[in-house]
C-alpha cells in the first residue's frame, strides 16, 4: 500500500530534520524517496567518530582491560593466560575499530530490515519491499544514534579512562543499576532494556505506520510487529550469555 498523499517535494534536509522533529510527516516520503545509503553513511560516521575518540582517550590496552574486567570467563583465567588474551586482542583491536562500524552497522541494519520485512509482509500482510524496510530502519536509527553518541563522548571525557564502560555510557539501560557480579543472562536482559533502543523501535513503528497507512497499519500494530522479533533476539542473547558468559 502506497501513501495516498504526495510528499515528493520534501528535500533530503527536510527528511533528516523531520525524522527528529516530525517523523510522522516525513516517513512516507522517506520510505519511497529516502536515500538509505546516506542515512547508513551518517550512522557509520557517528560510530567511527566515537570509536576514534575512544581510542584517543582510553587507548587500546585500557579498552581491552575494561572489557575483560566484565567477563566472568576471563576472570577465571590465570594472570599469564589473561596477558596472552590481552596480547591477542591488542593485535586484533586496530583492525576491529576500523572495519567494525562499517561492517557492524551495515550488517545490523540489513538483518533488522530483513526480519521486519518478513514480519510485516508475511505475518501482517503489508505491501513492502526490502529497500523500503531498509530505508525506514536506517532513518529511524539516526536520532537515537546521534544523541547516544554525543552522550557517550561526554561520559568518556568526564570519567577516568579506567572507569569508562562503553556498554553503559552509550545509553540509559537497566544494566547501569546492576552489580558487577550479576548473572550474565540478567546483564544481557538489562542491557537490552535501553531507552535508545525503545526510541529507535518507536521511530520505526511511526515509519512503517506512516508509509503503510494508519488505517491498515496503526502505530500499535506496527510497534507489535517490531517488538516481536526484538523479543526473540533478546531471549536468544540471554540464552547465549547464560551458556557462555
Amino acid at each position: 500500500m502506497q501513501p495516498t498523499e504526495s510528499v515528493s517535494s520534501i528535500s533530503e534536509t527536510g527528511r533528516l530534520t523531520g525524522v527528529f522533529f516530525s517523523p510522522g510527516a516525513v516517513f512516507a516520503n522517506i520510505a519511497t524517496s529516502g536515500r538509505w545509503y546516506l542515512a547508513m553513511a551518517l550512522l557509520i560516521v557517528f560510530s567511527s567518530v566515537a570509536v576514534s575518540l575512544m581510542v584517543s582517550r582510553v587507548g587500546y590496552d585500557q579498552m581491552i582491560r575494561n572489557a575483560m574486567a566484565n567477563n566472568e570467563r576471563v576472570q577465571q583465567l590465570t594472570a599469564e593466560q589473561r596477558e596472552q588474551a590481552i596480547e591477542a586482542q591488542r593485535k586484533f583491536m586496530p583492525i576491529a575499530v576500523r572495519v567494525g562500524p562499517l561492517v557492524g552497522i551495515t550488517l545490523g541494519l540489513v538483518v533488522i530490515a530483513g526480519a521486519l520485512l518478513f514480519t510485516f509482509k508475511f505475518l501482517l500482510d503489508a505491501e513492502l519491499t526490502f529497500k523500503q524496510a531498509l530505508t525506514i530502519c536506517s532513518y529511524a536509527s539516526i536520532p537515537p544514534s546521534l544523541v547516544s553518541t554525543l552522550m557517550m563522548i561526554a561520559v568518556m571525557y568526564l570519567k577516568p579512562p579506567a572507569e569508562f564502560d562503553p556498554q553503559t555510557a552509550a545509553g540509559f539501560s537497566a544494566a547501569m543499576f546492576l552489580a558487577p557480579d550479576t548473572a550474565a543472562w540478567l546483564k544481557s536482559l538489562a542491557g537490552s532494556l535501553d531507552l535508545f533502543t525503545f526510541w529507535t523501535m518507536a521511530l520505526m513503528a511511526i515509519g512503517f505506520s506512516a508509509f503503510l497507512g494508519a488505517r491498515k497499519m496503526p502505530f500499535g500494530r506496527a510497534l507489535t510487529g517490531i517488538a516481536a522479533p526484538w523479543v526473540l533476539w533478546v531471549l536468544g542473547k540471554m540464552g547465549f550469555a547464560s551458556l557462555f558468559g
